[in-house]
């Protein structure tokens, strides 16, 4: 049987835990890479995979061709609008049934984050092109937090600009699983769901947790955002991206992050995942990481 869903960012956060559920649910569709090199990460279950890029109208259109409804995410960068409303473009001249685009909690045309008001326009031009739509908005993702590994082991810490701001962090595998049924399903036309986990905590509060799956006192270490934007620059993040995830953060510590939202259960008929349940799963790299040398 032909494919009659398409999932592009198929090797990104949310695309490859997509692709292992479709598999894990052996169901038929497709998946849209960039390179042949990524081509083997996606061939799982009865995928059907294309090379294809946002900014090649034919190879969209081989992507696109047959398909109903398709999972439409790039990676942040400044072309994200331009590529994404590349592929909105093909999919109408293709008869697209269902767009469920993946955006961010916070989306919106005036926002001081350019990634949210790049959402945002790509999430009204969806709208005008007459294709019906599904909207996803995740928070924060669990996953980003064990970005801190590192310093839990050399400082038993977790640093932060965030100070007692809350945010209420998903587990991409939840975000994952709310695609998937948003795909198969109907009924989830026209809606747009806030994405996050079962409570809103401080850094304090997820120090503590990861404190107490490993057994050891983790601290929690407030930092200036200056701090903040020099560690992710120092990490190899482009600056321009640095500068807006410390733009997002802002907007946060305000009181921005701080959404619990009851849509993940509304659509799984269960709760999103809690971050203990998260760092459970995640044990075996925190306890080695609490393992300090010397």
């Amino acid at each position: 049987m032909k494919p009659t869903i398409l999932v592009t960012g198929a090797t990104g956060n949310t695309g490859l835990l997509l692709v292992d559920q479709f598999a894990a649910a052996r169901k038929d569709f497709r998946v849209m890479v960039h390179t042949p090199t990524k081509a083997a990460l996606v061939q799982k279950g009865k995928a059907e995979v294309v090379i294809g890029d946002f900014i090649d109208t034919a190879s969209l259109e081989r992507a696109l061709e047959g398909i109903e409804r398709a999972y439409l995410v790039s990676p942040a960068s400044p072309d994200m609008v331009k590529q994404q409303k590349a592929f909105v473009d093909v999919a109408k001249k293709t008869g697209l049934k269902r767009i469920v685009k993946l955006a961010a909690l916070g989306t919106a045309p005036d926002s001081p984050v350019g990634l949210l008001r790049q959402h945002a326009e790509i999430e009204e031009y969806i709208k005008k092109s007459g294709i019906a739509y599904t909207l996803l908005r995740p928070h924060f993702f669990m996953e980003n937090l064990l970005g801190n590994i590192g310093t839990i082991k050399s400082d038993s810490a977790i640093y932060s600009p965030l100070g007692d701001a809350r945010i209420s962090a998903i587990s991409t595998a939840d975000i994952a699983a709310v695609a998937l049924r948003t795909l198969i399903e109907d009924g989830h036309a026209g809606k747009t769901y806030t994405l996050t986990g079962p409570e809103a905590v401080t850094y304090g509060r997820i120090a503590d947790i990861v404190g107490e799956v490993i057994g050891r006192k983790v601290a929690y270490i407030p930092v200036s955002y200056d701090t903040a934007h020099g560690g992710m620059v120092k990490s190899g993040m482009p600056e321009w991206l640095v500068d807006d995830l410390v733009r997002l953060m802002k907007t946060w510590s305000k009181g921005a992050g701080d959404v619990v939202s009851p849509d993940v259960e509304k659509i799984l008929g269960r709760k999103p995942v809690s971050l203990k349940e998260f760092f459970f799963r995640h044990k075996t790299a925190l306890i080695n990481s609490a393992e300090k040398v010397g």
